[in-house]
């Protein structure tokens, strides 16, 4: 019987494989290969923390992580995972990052404790589709000359898995020696809205495996939180409810594009009426009724 694995974009699976103490070693080696760590530079542990970090004061906001850890070199780093576009998520990054930063320390306490923070986020969608088509992009606040840092204790990394897919298919054998390779297959070798699994991918996963325990690990590990029953109807869940928010998302942003379009038209419209062009003309460029045009001639005479 085939092995049917849940999409471990969606959150909660997410969370089942990388946020949970008994599997510690996985998101350690998880987060290495990610922020291309070695040597000494490794995270060698961690600890993982409260992915709620609560809102400071009545009217605030309450912000929920995907993923919170501190790590044995005293630095704090959050995962979130975003499969839906929202189109507010620098924003978004920006504010987790800030919380996170700032719940580092107590009142009172010296700003020297505060602790390095990075941001990781893994989106299923391209966050600058007009400035980079790279799958891994990284982050930090330098002097617009001389492009010294400000401070090192501020990271952001975003990782596309759909220009990563893209450009795995198409240079793939050049791509064999980035680490962070088998963690975005991972990522990257379901699809949540028909639970379809990507063979090609998934065919090399399985290489991968078998010359890296971790990852070894990991994908056993994915393959027994997908069997889980209990996982299933919580994940089944889960699904349902970002495919609707995508549905509605969508359905906003078709309205939006033809709310747009109607209100170009009508200025279109109302520009041809100005000089004077005849109504027949306007209706066949515009698109609009008669009935349409004619009351915007006399709401412009009105005026």
């Amino acid at each position: 019987m085939k092995t049917e694995y849940l999409d471990l974009k969606v959150d909660f699976m997410f969370k089942q494989l990388f946020g949970q103490p008994s599997r510690k070693h996985i998101t350690i080696a998880f987060l290495n290969d990610l922020l291309g760590r070695k040597g000494n530079n490794r995270i060698q542990d961690l600890q993982f923390i409260n992915t709620e970090i609560s809102k400071e004061t009545k009217d605030g906001k309450t912000v929920r992580l995907d993923l919170a850890v501190n790590t044995a070199n005293d630095e704090n780093i959050n995962v979130e995972i975003q499969i839906i576009n929202k189109h507010d998520l620098p924003e978004r990054i920006l504010y987790y990052w800030a919380k996170t930063y700032s719940s580092s320390i107590h009142s009172g306490e010296l700003y020297q404790k505060l602790r390095p923070t990075i941001s990781i986020s893994i989106l299923n969608f391209s966050l600058f589709p007009s400035e980079t088509d790279d799958f891994h992009t990284t982050f930090h606040i330098r002097e617009n000359s001389k492009h010294f840092l400000w401070s090192d204790h501020l990271e952001f990394h975003v990782f596309d898995l759909t220009s990563f897919v893209v450009q795995w298919r198409k240079y793939h054998r050049e791509m064999m020696q980035n680490n962070q390779l088998p963690w975005l297959l991972m990522l990257s070798a379901v699809d949540y809205p028909q639970n379809k699994l990507d063979d090609e991918l998934m065919s090399e996963l399985e290489e991968w495996a078998m010359n890296i325990e971790q990852v070894r690990e990991a994908l056993i590990e994915w393959e027994t939180i997908s069997a889980n029953k209990e996982n299933r109807v919580i994940y089944e869940a889960r699904a349902k409810e970002l495919r609707d928010l995508l549905s509605n998302l969508e359905g906003e942003r078709r309205l939006g594009k033809e709310i747009g379009r109607k209100e170009a038209n009508h200025q279109n419209a109302l520009m041809m009426i100005k000089k004077g062009l005849d109504l027949s003309l306007i209706e066949e460029i515009t698109g609009l009724t008669r009935e349409e045009i004619l009351k915007l001639k006399q709401n412009e005479q009105d005026l």
